[in-house]
């Protein structure tokens, strides 16, 4: 079920810029680290601390575990991945890391929950 980020104004944003999620809970190789896009319109998709996507374009606001993924290695099959590989993703991301810092994740992290 999509809200839209008035809902969430306590939510720090971030540009999702990360490794393949689902390549990397598949054990292969997730690529370089790139800006993820919305399917839907091409929007560029934010990550919040509320462990939400955001669309700048459409400004869809959905919890992470309702996405899934398609890198340039496998642009039209969107695949699932799990959270501990979500977060894995996220954690080596260097705008999240350098950034947004320790605190930030730790939200994150919470809001995130396991599945």
């Amino acid at each position: 079920m999509s809200q839209y980020d008035t809902q969430v104004p306590e939510a720090e944003w971030f540009s999702l810029v990360m490794r393949c999620p689902a390549c990397l809970s598949e054990q292969k190789e997730p690529g370089p680290a790139a800006q993820w896009f919305h399917a839907s319109d091409d929007g560029f998709v934010q990550v919040g601390s509320s462990a939400q996507y955001r669309c700048t374009s459409c400004r869809c606001v959905e919890h992470v575990k309702s996405w899934r993924y398609a890198c340039e290695a496998h642009q039209t099959d969107f695949r699932p991945t799990s959270s501990a590989h979500l977060a894995n993703a996220l954690s080596t991301a260097g705008q999240i890391t350098s950034v947004a810092g320790r605190q930030w994740m730790q939200r994150f992290l919470e809001n995130l929950g396991e599945w």
